[in-house]
């Protein structure tokens, strides 16, 4: 059986592109500077906020959507971003899921979409994935659609828009994937 559910995020607020001499700067978790490659604060908190939105404390997720993830999958911090490995170490942290284990994956790069989609097919549990946003519609939903129908596959846009507040859901209902999208109201700017 495939996960009973795959949530995928965009990794949290980055540097402005192109950069500017105002800022914000990024920073990894030491604090020291990014290069460019990292979270900026806002990116930070809401790194550190996905932990009460998956896995709250002694509760359910608010949402009926979400679910506690029992794998994570982030791209590998070793290539061109640590942004989407950063996003979700501070939720694998507070779940005791050791890095390079099946339950905090980190093995993918972006642009490898194939194959990390074939080891998430592999789980019959709930998945987190924290990929860069112009590789999850179509590289990633499209892999998943070729193994698995997705039932409304035609009403998810063509690309996953260029915020960071949403979580793509694909719900398992028999044998085929249904998709929507959950809004995470984390920090300022995710409410409108």
């Amino acid at each position: 059986m495939p996960p009973s559910k795959i949530m995928i995020i965009r990794h949290a607020e980055k540097p402005p592109n192109p950069p500017n001499k105002t800022g914000p700067w990024d920073m990894q978790l030491d604090g020291k500077s990014g290069g460019g490659k990292s979270l900026i604060v806002q990116g930070w908190q809401r790194a550190g906020a996905l932990s009460s939105f998956f896995a709250p404390y002694k509760s359910k997720p608010v949402n009926p959507e979400i679910v506690m993830p029992h794998h994570i999958y982030a791209a590998n911090p070793k290539g061109e971003t640590q942004r989407p490995w950063e996003t979700v170490t501070p939720l694998a942290a507070w779940l005791k899921y050791k890095e390079g284990s099946s339950s905090f994956n980190v093995d993918y790069s972006v642009g490898d979409e194939k194959h990390l989609v074939k080891s998430v097919l592999e789980h019959g549990s709930p998945v987190l994935i924290s990929w860069e946003h112009l590789h999850i519609m179509p590289d990633m939903i499209g892999h998943i659609q070729e193994s698995y129908q997705i039932a409304n596959y035609s009403a998810i846009p063509k690309q996953f828009p260029d915020v960071f507040y949403l979580v793509w859901v694909l719900d398992l209902k028999g044998s085929e994937y249904t998709w929507c999208s959950v809004n995470q109201n984390l920090i300022a700017g995710d409410v409108s």
